[in-house]
């Protein structure tokens, strides 16, 4: 007993008998039995992060903070990516790995896993960042999509825009999106497309073009689209772009340096993020900023309250209901860095 206090830092011991356990446990290269700590309390310490795709900017950052968040607190972080698999998503629920997690954070799950999703917090504490569709199932953090999309297109019309391209999803009305928006483009399309109706700027197919979230996908998808549109007068019939993320954006702004076209002089560019990268970017990248550290914070006090919840101890099943499932939409701001104000 003694040495288990010891190894748990608990300050019953006497300091001298305490330094005598920790150099003996030293010398023998003891480590703590995590799996007999779970039987016995039912709390490992653990906490399981799945995200979507590591390879983004935004995704690698919260998963970054994350991690540190959880380490002050106590925790150590276990992290996978699912590559938006449902079924990679659904597995993940299940495995060994999460059994010896304490709870998890989900990070952009697809709708085709949500049921599976719902069902986790009845034995395993759940929190779900951006899982549209499952606020009122479970405890839920959002990114403020809609609003902070209409923000970013206002920025763009106050500097001057009045030909605005979106970049990332694919057309649908305002009308479609309202009844069946369930996804962050289809919430960021529905903002971008409120700013404009709202004053009186056009929107129509030819204004939305779908390409991938990443650097490369933004790339090229401008670097078509300039072959296609530029007239035989070099005049653009577009005098901006709103991307659906910042790794769309940089893509972009890169497209448009090397065809000669000048940010913000002849095309404003707003990404959705406000990642770190767009600071060091030519001109830098305004943009939709969403703090990693509130996500963090948020989704761990979340999580920290729903194991507390929990009963500890062997006969530990069954998650403690408690309060039904909270819902906490974020914070947004609008970063101007230079590429969409004139």
């Amino acid at each position: 007993m003694t040495a288990s206090n010891v190894m748990r830092d608990r300050p019953i011991v006497k300091p001298e008998t305490a330094e005598r356990v920790r150099k003996a446990a030293a010398e023998l290269g003891y480590r703590p039995n995590l799996a007999a700590r779970q039987l016995s309390s039912g709390r490992t310490g653990i906490i399981g992060l799945s995200v979507a795709d590591l390879d983004m900017i935004f995704p690698a950052a919260l998963a970054a903070t994350l991690s540190d968040e959880a380490t002050r607190r106590g925790y150590q972080l276990i992290t996978q990516q699912t590559r938006m698999s449902a079924d990679y998503e659904r597995a993940m629920m299940g495995s060994a790995s999460t059994q010896v997690c304490d709870g998890t954070i989900v990070c952009w799950p697809t709708r085709d896993s949500a049921d599976a999703l719902a069902a986790a917090p009845q034995s395993h504490p759940t929190v779900v960042f951006d899982g549209f569709g499952l606020d009122g199932r479970v405890d839920c953090v959002f990114t403020p999509c809609v609003e902070g999309s209409r923000a970013a297109v206002q920025h763009m019309i106050e500097s001057g825009a009045r030909r605005v391209l979106v970049l990332g999803t694919v057309f649908r009305t305002a009308d479609e999106l309202a009844e069946s928006a369930t996804m962050s483009a289809d919430l960021r399309l529905l903002g971008a497309i409120e700013a404009l109706q709202e004053a009186g700027l056009p929107y129509e197919p030819s204004s939305v073009i779908p390409c991938g979230w990443t650097r490369q996908s933004g790339y090229e998808a401008m670097t078509r689209l300039l072959a296609q549109r530029e007239t035989v007068t070099d005049v653009l019939d577009f005098d901006a772009v709103f991307c659906m993320a910042d790794t769309v954006a940089i893509g972009v702004l890169k497209a448009l340096t090397d065809a000669g076209i000048r940010v913000p002089d002849d095309v404003l560019v707003m990404g959705f993020d406000g990642v770190e990268d767009g600071r060091y970017m030519n001109p830098g990248l305004s943009s939709v900023f969403i703090n990693p550290a509130e996500v963090a914070q948020v989704c761990l006090d979340m999580l920290a309250d729903r194991i507390d919840a929990r009963p500890t101890g062997r006969s530990a099943v069954t998650v403690s209901t408690g309060a039904g499932p909270r819902t906490h939409m974020l914070a947004y701001r609008i970063l101007a860095r230079g590429s969409a104000e004139r």
